[in-house]
């Protein structure tokens, strides 16, 4: 009975403190987001989130018949693609609520399953590393260092799944780290719409003949006679709802299955 009764504690402990480190998560992505004094810790986080939004984006417009001419990294960790063709009610989405739908999901699985955890860093650390080899060249993005810093996230997140052994219940073991990296990971992944909020509501569609924002474009020329401001808030609700229901998956209903102490004595 003593067991039991210790094991369950340790449960309630574990999912406790995967609240607290998400909780504690979600208000630091968004100082490292919006603090300029914390850019140059945050540059090799948003250049990865950049990057998954880049590669969702540029898979569908394959998949829609579209053609990928070229995928650029700018200093700053943003992106340019240039492409032909492809359908952009699927294109011009697929950055935003590709993004909520996999960080979400990326959420979900590390809390839910943490034996998880090493094998999602691995993938995730191998798709840094071979996106930036296989589509972006450093004549092409002229910015050699963007490259290097996005490829030692990458490297760290494979040495992490690698090495990532230990106590999940030690919060210093290599394993908690790997989940706190991953955790932090997936709400900048899922939430990427409401990082870029402000930046999407004053940012036009086109500069020239370059397309500056997709929830704009998407406004003006997929969904005509809806502003910019609902297609905007709409997306950033989907990617709250997302997350929200991954936080209740994850975390909240993990913590209600575990079974009160009433029945021991």
């Amino acid at each position: 009975m003593l067991r039991e009764f210790v094991e369950r504690k340790v449960r309630r402990e574990i999912v406790r403190r995967n609240f607290v480190i998400s909780a504690l998560a979600f208000v630091g992505i968004f100082a490292l987001w919006y603090i300029d004094s914390l850019s140059g810790l945050a540059h090799p986080f948003r250049m990865l989130v950049n990057n998954i939004h880049g590669g969702l984006t540029a898979f569908a417009m394959q998949i829609t018949g579209g053609t990928v001419d070229s995928f650029t990294l700018s200093q700053v960790g943003t992106y340019r693609i240039e492409f032909r063709d492809g359908a952009d009610a699927l294109t011009m989405t697929a950055g935003y609520l590709g993004s909520a739908a996999l960080g979400a999901l990326m959420f979900f699985l590390v809390n839910r399953a943490p034996h998880l955890v090493r094998l999602i860093a691995g993938i995730t650390g191998a798709f840094t590393i071979g996106f930036l080899a296989l589509f972006i060249r450093p004549a092409e993005t002229g910015d050699l260092i963007s490259m290097i810093i996005c490829l030692g996230l990458g490297a760290l997140l494979i040495v992490l799944g690698w090495t990532g052994r230990g106590d999940i219940n030690q919060l210093r073991s290599r394993k908690s780290v790997t989940q706190i990296v991953l955790t932090v990971i997936s709400l900048m992944t899922g939430l990427h719409i409401l990082l870029d909020l402000p930046l999407v509501l004053s940012t036009p569609a086109y500069t020239g003949d370059v397309i500056t924002n997709p929830v704009a474009y998407f406004a003006e020329y997929v969904m005509p006679g809806v502003s910019v401001q609902v297609v905007a808030i709409t997306w950033a609700a989907i990617a709250i709802a997302l997350m929200g229901i991954a936080f209740q998956f994850g975390i909240t209903r993990r913590l209600k299955q575990i079974p009160k102490n009433d029945d021991i004595v």
